[in-house]
């Protein structure tokens, strides 16, 4: 019996590869385009949802690649990054979505951050909450925290909070209490329909990174599914930071998911993603 459909709400691709921690592309000299797409025929991906992401020196031209690419990818979809200390304003957001992204991506590692996203023009906030945007967010505790009143403010953007929150690294299985104060303001937006949660980033929550099947995370996936359900979740690969520790067949089996019917299985996996990008008009 085949698998689900797949649909992979989270991942990267950049132009001369992403550095482990030498330096060096995880994938040596092949293009990420290319590694990513046979890994797409192969376990067949029926959509990509990219993350631009130009911090760091990477790839600073990245929202531009990818765009490009997805002018003759039709699984791609794409969200470009924006810096949230620049001020983002409504022209700027206005272009990125005129160029074909869906939404936008922010990095959101604390208060501080948080406030100057908040702190943006409320004309952006407007364009994105008419254009029914994605919003996707790499957000800490500390960060999440101070997002809520956009959240709230903002219903027609969609929010998607990544790796289940970035609690951080546990070399042991907290337990539930713990995992639930840990992720609190998180788990506190499911009370907005407009927000969903990535189960994905698993190694970026374990301790080591490499100790598949990251038992660590297990009561993290079991607080975001029980509290959003599963038809507010989605599955996401991380390619290609996620390759530094572990392989590709690994970000797509998840044992903290085997409780699910299989109808929900299918929409963490690959439903979810599919209905929500065709109700914002793309079509595969």
């Amino acid at each position: 019996m085949s698998g689900p459909t797949l649909a992979d709400s989270h991942l990267h691709i950049f132009s001369r590869g992403f550095p482990d921690s030498s330096g060096r592309p995880v994938l040596g000299e092949t293009l990420e385009i290319d590694a990513y797409e046979a890994l797409q025929r192969r376990h067949d991906i029926a959509a990509g949802l990219i993350i631009g992401y130009e911090a760091g020196g990477i790839d600073p031209g990245n929202n531009r690649h990818i765009r490009s690419l997805a002018a003759t990818h039709p699984w791609m979809a794409t969200l470009a990054f924006v810096d949230p200390y620049s001020g983002v304003g409504p022209d700027e957001v206005e272009g990125l979505l005129a160029a074909g992204h869906l939404g936008i991506v922010a990095y959101v590692p604390d208060a501080e951050t948080a406030t100057a996203i908040a702190a943006w023009p409320e004309a952006t906030w407007r364009v994105l909450d008419q254009q029914r945007s994605l919003v996707s967010l790499n957000a800490r505790p500390a960060g999440t925290s101070g997002l809520r009143n956009l959240v709230e403010r903002y219903s027609g953007c969609r929010f998607l909070f990544s790796h289940l929150g970035l609690p951080g690294r546990y070399a042991t299985p907290p337990s539930t209490a713990e995992a639930t104060e840990r992720i609190a303001a998180l788990l506190d937006l499911a009370a907005f329909p407009n927000v969903m949660v990535k189960i994905s980033g698993l190694y970026a929550i374990s301790d080591p990174a490499h100790a598949y099947p990251h038992v660590a995370a297990e009561p993290f996936v079991a607080r975001v599914l029980e509290t959003f359900g599963p038809a507010r979740c989605l599955w996401a690969s991380d390619f290609s930071p996620a390759l530094s520790f572990v392989s590709f067949p690994q970000t797509i089996t998840n044992p903290w998911l085997d409780a699910l019917t299989p109808g929900e299985h299918e929409q963490v996996m690959g439903g979810n993603l599919l209905g929500l990008l065709r109700s914002l008009g793309w079509s595969g």
